[in-house]
């Protein structure tokens, strides 16, 4: 199998259908599987599958698992990662897709001839849920990006990533389970293997549902305590010099945890 695509959906009944569309639609001189795995949606996302799997005409390319017990987002990440076995592995969350029949052709391609890239991935459209959110990925100056830009910027949307599988034939870090994201962790692992390649076309559309939300000082604490685990675990990883960035970004967080406790502190005796 040349490509493991993985689709990790949970409560996506609206949009599960235009996912599986655009990866189906691709138009490869290769084989390809798609592997759907749905973390026990409490919605109609199972009957939308079963219904793409009885009409599709390409639905024998989909293996689709509906788990009875939810796994939560990392669990059900990991485990359908677990499943792929292609040579490469591309993403796409369950309530974005892709936009250009070519896009895996295209990946593949280039990862077929470049062996010292560990990744690539493109530009995508962005659909907002509020007129709040501005949210983009930043643009890199430059189309080879390093381990340091990586850990620098999150430049890559995940549904536009393919990377080699091979760098995970023993398995993914049992810390993932925990880790606040899947995707900046997967990412700076690979960085650490090859080089990333930017391909300037957009071929995707990622769905933004939450930006824009305000959040506690709770919340806040919480997701920074978050990162600094997940940074601490990919610090253990990599070897020095390398990983000082990611040091300095531990150090950063901490910091602004403890101005943020401080200044909870002193408005909390204030009152």
């Amino acid at each position: 199998m040349m490509v493991s695509i993985v689709i990790i959906t949970y409560a996506h009944e609206n949009y599960i259908r235009a996912a599986i569309e655009g990866v189906l639609m691709q138009q490869c001189d290769f084989p390809f599987e798609l592997i759907v795995s749905n973390d026990a949606s409490p919605d109609k996302t199972d009957a939308v599958m079963e219904d793409i799997i009885k009409t599709h005409p390409q639905a024998h390319k989909i293996s689709y698992t509906h788990h009875r017990k939810n796994l939560g987002m990392m669990g059900n990440f990991l485990w359908a990662l677990n499943q792929a076995k292609g040579k490469y592995v591309a993403l796409c969350e369950g309530d974005d897709y892709w936009t250009d029949p070519n896009k895996l052709q295209m990946q593949v391609e280039f990862m077929e001839a470049h062996p010292d890239y560990a990744m690539c991935y493109h530009p995508v459209e962005i659909t907002m849920s509020n007129d709040k959110d501005h949210y983009a990925y930043p643009i890199p100056t430059k189309d080879t990006l390093l381990l340091k830009d990586i850990i620098q910027h999150h430049y890559i949307p995940t549904c536009s990533l393919v990377f080699r599988n091979s760098y995970f034939l023993a398995g993914y870090p049992e810390w993932f389970r925990q880790s606040i994201s899947g995707d900046i962790p997967l990412e700076i692992l690979l960085a650490a293997k090859g080089k990333t390649k930017y391909l300037p076309k957009s071929m995707a559309c990622y769905r933004r549902n939450e930006g824009g939300i305000s959040q506690s000082p709770v919340q806040v604490a919480k997701i920074r305590t978050g990162y600094i685990f997940m940074y601490s675990k990919l610090a253990a990883e990599i070897k020095l010099p390398d990983s000082l960035p990611l040091y300095r970004k531990i150090l950063r967080l901490r910091l602004s945890l403890l101005k943020s406790k401080l200044l909870n502190g002193l408005g909390a005796a204030k009152n």
